[in-house]
């Protein structure tokens, strides 16, 4: 039993070594194609800590958690910057709507909740200094409510956003203690 268990572990990790060494589809010899952006959603992001909550006028108009998962939080707490391998910042967002029931309650309008999620409902952040090199480290994502990802060519407004605030690792959102 445990030589079929290393057999098979033996395997795994040769096949990822190949894979690692491969050039991706439409490199030659390995060249950098550029950003690649993340296409699946994080499992269990529901799970990780709060970094910050924001409300977001303009343009986004919207009300979103940002959460981070173990690593971020770790890096976010120890105000560690570069932000670790494997680190993972993310965003929900809603639109926000007035909250009738506690207004009544407070007799005056100032009372704001989540109303529907946004169009780009979920964003992450994934940090990983090699496969996205050409983003500063970072892979960028966006989601829409149904769990489907934006399209490459509106995600190409990521980075050349979050330059602005590459002082802090291309980060905008700060530890909200």
């Amino acid at each position: 039993m445990k030589r079929i268990a290393f057999v098979m572990v033996a395997v795994v990790a040769l096949g990822g070594a190949i894979a690692s060494m491969t050039p991706a589809s439409g490199q030659a010899n390995g060249e950098d194609a550029g950003p690649i952006f993340v296409k699946v959603i994080p499992p269990g992001y529901r799970d990780w800590k709060v970094v910050s909550v924001a409300h977001e006028a303009g343009d986004l108009n919207d009300i979103r958690a940002v959460l981070g998962n173990d690593i971020a939080i770790k890096a976010y707490r120890e105000g560690k910057l570069p932000f670790p391998e494997g680190a993972i910042v993310g965003r929900i967002a809603w639109s926000y709507v007035a909250s009738e029931e506690n207004n009544k309650i407070f007799g005056r309008e100032q009372s704001f909740v989540a109303g529907s999620p946004t169009d780009t409902y979920l964003q992450f952040m994934v940090k990983d200094s090699k496969k996205y090199a050409a983003t500063g480290g970072w892979g960028y994502s966006s989601f829409d409510k149904d769990g489907k990802p934006s399209d490459e060519a509106a995600m190409t407004s990521c980075f050349p956003c979050h330059q602005a605030i590459k002082g802090r690792d291309f980060v905008f959102s700060r530890y909200t203690r």
